[in-house]
């Protein structure tokens, strides 16, 4: 089954946010998202620390798809309910 969506991508607010007190830098949201939501934020400025990872792309985030939040070992990834975007997508055949 594909998903089509009811209404231009650009008017569904679907996109993970990311909580940079959580967030380790380690970049597998950005290994794992192949429409290239995330990037590395701004380095450092001590040096110390990985850059935190930035929602770069919102939009480029697929309608409904979730399989960053797992990836996210610090927890620091999420989403809005599902349930407020079901009618933003339809299925066909």
């Amino acid at each position: 089954m594909k998903k089509r969506l009811t209404v231009p991508r650009e008017e569904i607010p679907w996109y993970p946010t990311i909580k940079p007190e959580l967030c380790n830098g380690c970049g597998d949201c950005k290994v794992l998202c192949r429409p290239g939501v995330f990037e590395p934020g701004p380095p450092d400025p001590a040096g110390i620390h990985r850059p935190k990872l930035i929602v770069a792309n919102p939009y480029s985030c697929v309608v409904l798809c979730t399989r960053c939040v797992p990836i996210c070992t610090s927890g620091a990834i999420t989403l809005p309910p599902a349930a407020d975007f079901l009618q933003f997508v339809e299925y066909i055949d």
